[in-house]
This record gives structure tokens, sequence and C-alpha cells, in this order.
């Protein structure tokens, strides 16, 4: 493995991380960015699907506070307990810990306030700052660690990049949904996906390290 790539990547992202961060600092923490908007007015003409509001009011309930602790420690135990992956549970903690605490700060630092139009009923009342997404973090820290994990399991390049490509499509609804319930702007979104993408690239090698040091111990 080039370790290299991992980290020149997440160089790359955290500073478009950064760009973006300091871009909604200074102009937009009570407004969206010109393209923000196009792209709420047809999450909005969405939700008149009442099948579309069905499955992403729940798809964005599963990655919030309550949902989300729940997959998080079902995903750790099913690697720690059923494919007896200690390294990986290690760092699959490590980055759902470590990703909460900087989107804790983060959001204070930015303090970006929530879009106040076309938000369904249900989520009238979200509380907290808009920028970066919790929900668009965590999704990516989900399915991009599940996507790593697997990385050096498959040995079938068509396998790794079909299960590439559905992480990136749930991650990607994941995202969609906290603007279509009206809660997000598209680049809040976008900012907790370079977040958790940044986060998973920088550490990735560090667990691939003490990975083979297990094996070779063992």
């Amino acid at each position: 493995m080039n370790k290299k790539i991992y980290y020149i990547s997440g160089a790359i992202t955290t500073l478009a991380f950064l760009i973006l961060a300091l871009f909604v600092k200074i102009d937009f923490t009570h407004g969206p960015f010109p393209f923000d908007r196009p792209i709420q007015t047809w999450a909005f003409h969405l939700q008149s699907s009442s099948g579309l509001t069905y499955f992403f009011s729940h798809m964005t309930n599963i990655f919030g506070d309550k949902g989300g602790i729940i997959v998080a420690v079902l995903l750790a135990l099913v690697l720690f307990l059923l494919f007896k992956q200690k390294e990986a549970t290690i760092w699959f903690a490590a980055t759902v810990v470590l990703s909460l605490a900087l989107n804790t700060a983060i959001k204070v630092i930015i303090g970006r306030e929530r879009p106040d139009i076309h938000r369904l009923a249900a989520f009238a009342n979200e509380a907290g700052k808009s920028f970066p997404s919790g929900h668009s973090i965590f999704a990516t820290i989900i399915f991009g660690s599940i996507f790593f994990i697997c990385l050096g399991k498959l040995k079938n390049r068509s396998s790794k990049i079909l299960l590439g490509i559905l992480c990136i499509i749930l991650i990607a609804l994941v995202m969609f949904s906290r603007i279509f319930v009206g809660v997000h702007y598209p680049s809040d979104t976008i900012g907790g996906f370079l977040e958790g993408i940044s986060i998973l690239l920088l550490t990735y090698s560090t667990y691939i390290k003490y990975q083979e040091k297990s094996k070779k111990t063992n």
C-alpha cells in the first residue's frame, strides 16, 4: 500500500474543507451559497411525493443523534465479535469519536444558521448550527470505514469498485436527505463529506500499520 497516496489525498480534501469553511465564515453564516438555492428549490419540489418524503425522513433519522449511535455501536460489535477485527473496531470507534468532537467544535466556530425555508413540519424545530452537516460526516465515516476495511480483504477489483459505488450512493442519499427535509444547505453536506473523508484518509494508514503489526505478532 502506498501510504503517501492516502496522506496526499487527505491533505487535499482537508484543504478543500478549510477553504469552504472559510468562505462560509466570511460571507455565508446567514445565507446560502449561490449554488445552494437551486438545489434547495429542487428538493422542495420533491417534497410533494409522499414516498420520497417517507424515505428521506427515515433515512435522515437513522443517522441522527440516537439512530447514529445505535448504528455505530452495532457496527463496532459486528466488527469485534463477529469478524474478530480488533484493529478495525478501534480505528472505526476512534474516527467516530474524532468526527463528533471536530464537528461540535467547528459548528461553534463557524456559527452558520440553519436554512429557514422549505422545512418539513417534522423537522421544524431542528436545533443547532448548520455547518458542517453532522449526518453527512457520520454517514461518510460509517460507509467509508466499511469500504476501507473491506478494501484489503476483497481480491476482485470489480468487487471493490461495486462496494465503492454502493458506499458513495448511500452517503449521497444521507447527504441529500438533510437538504430534502430542509435543515441543511447543500454546502453544509459537502463540508460534512469533506471533513469525514479527510479523517478517514489521514488515519487509514495508521490502521493498516497496526493491523500488519498484529498479524506479525500472531
